[in-house]
């Protein structure tokens, strides 16, 4: 049987937002680092919610034209957020990405705080490389 859990397999190098950031702030951060979506992590690192493409288009296109203030304003995140524990075996994380449709999954400790985030691609680096050994 498989052993490989969230925590063999995450990433733990994490770009994470602040609440408190403006969408100018986050889209630099998007943009530079060439992702699609960022945790948004409160004092002491625990998860507070999950920013994304869709909420920031979401939030401009609310605004009747898109100007500079529009980009100053605070952003407006996705506060429902699935995360799962660093314990959790590769099939029931496939299973997630298969039948939610997620690009990314928060890693939590037992506290909530954050410590990965398990992408799609870092399950395809791992088939990538068994199959490399099989």
């Amino acid at each position: 049987m498989d052993k490989t859990c969230a925590r063999d397999i995450m990433s733990t190098e994490i770009i994470a937002a602040r609440p408190d950031m403006t969408i100018e702030e986050a889209l630099k951060l998007l943009v530079n680092n060439k992702i699609t979506g960022l945790p948004i992590v409160g004092d002491g690192g625990k998860m507070q919610g999950v920013l994304s493409e869709y909420d920031i288009l979401k939030q401009l296109s609310a605004a009747k034209k898109i100007t500079g203030d529009a980009f100053h304003k605070k952003i407006t995140f996705t506060k429902r957020v699935d995360t799962i524990p660093e314990s959790m075996p590769i099939n029931q994380i496939m299973d997630l990405f298969v039948n939610t449709k997620y690009r990314r999954l928060p890693v939590v400790d037992q506290n909530g705080k954050l410590v990965g985030i398990v992408t799609r691609r870092d399950l395809m680096r791992v088939f990538y490389y068994r199959s490399k050994l099989s």
